[in-house]
C-alpha cells in the first residue's frame, strides 16, 4: 500500500510538472502572438495615422504620393529579369502591364521603366543598372524605384504600401528609402495665423514636436519629428520625419497644404 501511495504521488509530480511546462509554453506562444499582432498593428496604425491627420485638414483635391528607391542585390539581371521584375512589381499593386516596357542605355547606365496615367493614378515603375569599376573589375548595381500618386481615396496608399514593403523585403532589397506625401488645396492666400494653426494640429495629431519653421510669404514650412514613426533623417543636428509646407499661387488663388514623411522630396 505505500509503495502504492509513492507511486500514485510520483505520476501526480510528473502531470503537475508536464502541466506546467504546457502552460508556460502555450503562454510564451500567446504572448508571441500577441506582440506580433501589436507590431503589425502600429505599422498600420502609423500609416493611416498619417492619412487621417492630413483629412482633417478638410483640403481639396487631396492627391497622395507614394515614392520608394531601394537597392536589388543582385550582381547580374538579364534584360528579360528586369522586364519581369517590373511586371511582378506591377502586379503587386494591381496594375497590368499592357505595352512594351521602355528600354534606355547611356554608356554605364540603362533604365528599363513602364507608366500608366488613370484618371485617379499615376503610377512609374523603374529598374536601373549602373556599371562601376572597382580593383580593375565592372561590377553592376541596380536599383528599384517605384513612384504611386492617388487622387482622392488617399486612404488606399496605405494598403499599398503595405504590399510593397513585403515584395521587396521578399526580393531581398537593400537600402531602402521611402517617401510618403499628402496634398490638398484651399482656396485663397492663409495668413501665417493660420497656416501656423494647420501646421501645429498636424504635428499635435503625429505626436510630433516642431524642430524649425520657415517663413517666405507665399511659402511656409514646418519641419518635426515624431516616435511614430522609425525613419528619420538628420539636419542641423536635430531628427525630422514630418514636413508641413504650404505653396500660395496666385493666379489660381489657392493655398496647396503638404504634409510629407521623412520630408518633400518633389517641386513645389
Amino acid at each position: 500500500m505505500e509503495n502504492l501511495n509513492r507511486f500514485i504521488e510520483s505520476i501526480k509530480r510528473i502531470f503537475s510538472y508536464k502541466r506546467t511546462k504546457l502552460t508556460l509554453y502555450m503562454a510564451a506562444v500567446l504572448w508571441l502572438a500577441v506582440v506580433m499582432q501589436a507590431a503589425m498593428n502600429r505599422m498600420f496604425y502609423d500609416n493611416l495615422k498619417i492619412a487621417q491627420a492630413f483629412v482633417s485638414t478638410n483640403t481639396e483635391n487631396m492627391v497622395s504620393t507614394l515614392e520608394i528607391a531601394a537597392e536589388y542585390k543582385k550582381d547580374f539581371l538579364s534584360e528579360e529579369d528586369k522586364k519581369q521584375l517590373i511586371i511582378k512589381i506591377a502586379d503587386t499593386i494591381g496594375l497590368k502591364v499592357d505595352k512594351e516596357i521602355t528600354v534606355i542605355h547611356e554608356d554605364a547606365r540603362s533604365e528599363y521603366s513602364f507608366g500608366k496615367k488613370a484618371k485617379n493614378a499615376n503610377t512609374m515603375l523603374k529598374v536601373i543598372s549602373l556599371a562601376t569599376e572597382t580593383d580593375s573589375a565592372i561590377k553592376m548595381k541596380h536599383y528599384i524605384i517605384i513612384r504611386l500618386s492617388i487622387s482622392n481615396g488617399i486612404r488606399s496608399m496605405d494598403s499599398f504600401k503595405e504590399k510593397l514593403d513585403k515584395l521587396l523585403a521578399r526580393l531581398g532589397t537593400d537600402n531602402k528609402q521611402v517617401t510618403l506625401q499628402y496634398e490638398g488645396t484651399m482656396k485663397g492666400a492663409l495668413t501665417l495665423k493660420e497656416k501656423e494653426q494647420i501646421a501645429n494640429e498636424l504635428v499635435l495629431e503625429l505626436k510630433g514636436r516642431t524642430a524649425l519653421t520657415h517663413d517666405e510669404g507665399d511659402i511656409y514650412t514646418v519641419y518635426a519629428y515624431t516616435g511614430l514613426l522609425d525613419e528619420y533623417i538628420m539636419s542641423a543636428g536635430m531628427k525630422i520625419n514630418i514636413q508641413v509646407a504650404f505653396s500660395y499661387d496666385e493666379q489660381e488663388d489657392k493655398t496647396t497644404v503638404y504634409l510629407a514623411t521623412p520630408i518633400i522630396n518633389t517641386s513645389w
